[in-house]
């Protein structure tokens, strides 16, 4: 059983790796079923694989049993464009579709019941929209009067093992890299210089680029009723990507630009006092700012070269409970804020990342089939939000310009648990 859960995690993985999703910025805000149905809170509640990995891999010493999760997201996505300029107005719906992003973790109690090692593999970071050319929608007109078809996706899977140790009977602590590999398309290619027709080139990754990091973590039992967690993910510092473009002659041309995911930080606490509930909460920071490409002055060259999307560093809020209902039926529900990484100022560059959700809520549930194998769903609404600014060109701000991003989203999530 377990062999085949793997394959199958392992195909999905492989065949939806360039999907993406809406997350905490570009990072996704929980993995699996049973993290996302808790708000993404975990950092020290190692309720099953997936949310022990993703959020504190140290936690999985605290776990009773051996494990393996697979879980399979589905976004559905709501994003909308609309401009002004003059005395022209439009509005535009984006057409992303709907589509898959899949986790896996497994976790095992070595021999030595001191250690425990943990293999995770997440889609852990993206972006996607799809916006056709409007003529009736300025920012939208064809090029060079406007941008034309914005198209964008952006994915990064990281591939996770690591080792946790018992240091006392109370106290864990955990460390292992992260490798991170990543796949970027974007319509039009604004982080290189325009053609000789003063247009920008459409991008499409080479191939996938490849880069690393790692992750620290530590898990303390204060009491038989509280625990706390901390974890550290370091920057993933990525290789240059390159793009295959086409000059204004139709003629190849190599477009290059640095995409780099950000250090995030996480503490935690979790709360078992009450009869058959458990309660978390954790707090987030991530430094977007010091991020090469996202944290880079949104500003242009005399190319006409976009340096980065200037995003600022942000704080996030996860809460979730699970109330345990008999001996096979679990209940969740959660809540996430997440400070909105990009201004108002910022736009128009972040069209094509319209990542400006900031209230999320969660809820879901898991079913024992029988002592080691359950079943988990859950669903997250993320709540409409905008962003308005001006339309800012390589020659400037044109003047009593605007365009508002309008983003809300829903994922549901199912997978499968196997205790061992």
């Amino acid at each position: 059983m377990y062999k085949k859960l793997i394959s199958l995690a392992a195909l999905l993985l492989a065949s939806t790796s360039a999907t993406t999703a809406y997350s905490q910025g570009a990072y996704i805000s929980a993995s699996g079923p049973v993290n996302r149905s808790m708000g993404g809170a975990s950092t020290a509640a190692p309720i099953s694989a997936l949310s022990a990995m993703y959020w504190n891999p140290a936690s999985i010493s605290g776990m009773e049993h051996s494990e393996l999760e697979v879980g399979v997201d589905l976004l559905f996505t709501d994003h909308n464009v609309t401009s002004t300029a003059g005395a022209t107005t439009g509005s535009t719906d984006a057409d992303p579709g709907v589509f898959p992003v899949p986790n896996f973790a497994w976790t095992h109690r070595l021999e030595d019941p001191r250690y425990t090692f943990g293999l995770g593999v997440n889609s852990v970071a993206g972006f996607k929209t799809s916006l056709p050319a409007d003529t009736t929608n300025p920012v939208l007109a064809p090029q060079p009067t406007g941008l034309g078809q914005i198209t964008s996706e952006a994915s990064f899977l990281q591939i996770a093992p690591v080792l946790s140790m018992a240091v006392t009977e109370r106290m864990s602590v955990a460390a292992g890299p992260l490798i991170t590999t990543g796949q970027v398309g974007l319509e039009p290619f604004v982080f290189d210089s325009v053609n000789g027709d003063n247009t920008y080139s459409t991008g499409r990754a080479t191939r996938y680029h490849w880069g690393g990091g790692f992750q620290l973590g530590s898990y303390f039992l204060m009491t038989p009723d509280w625990q706390v967690g901390a974890s550290y993910k370091s920057k993933a510092w990525m290789e240059t990507f390159e793009f295959i473009g086409a000059d204004e002659n139709g003629l190849p041309r190599t477009l290059t630009c640095d995409i780099d995911l950000p250090s995030v930080t996480s503490i935690g606490t979790g709360y078992t006092g009450f009869d058959q509930w458990l309660f978390a909460a954790d707090i987030r920071y991530f430094d977007y700012a010091n991020a090469d490409g996202f944290g880079d002055g949104a500003s242009y060259d005399g190319t006409g070269k976009l340096s980065g999307l200037d995003w600022s560093s942000v704080f996030a809020l996860a809460l979730g409970a699970q109330r345990s209902v008999g001996e096979r039926l679990a209940l969740r529900a959660g809540y996430t804020y997440n400070q909105n990484p990009i201004r108002e100022s910022e736009s128009f560059f972040n069209m094509a990342s319209p990542l400006i959700y900031e209230h999320v809520l969660s809820m879901g549930g898991s079913y024992k089939l029988n002592d080691k194998v359950a079943v988990n769903v859950a669903w997250s609404h993320y709540f409409e939000n905008t962003r308005t600014g001006a339309i800012i060109l390589p020659t400037g701000t044109v003047p009593g310009s605007s365009i508002t991003n309008r983003l809300s989203a829903d994922f549901l999530s199912f997978g499968i648990v196997m205790k061992h």
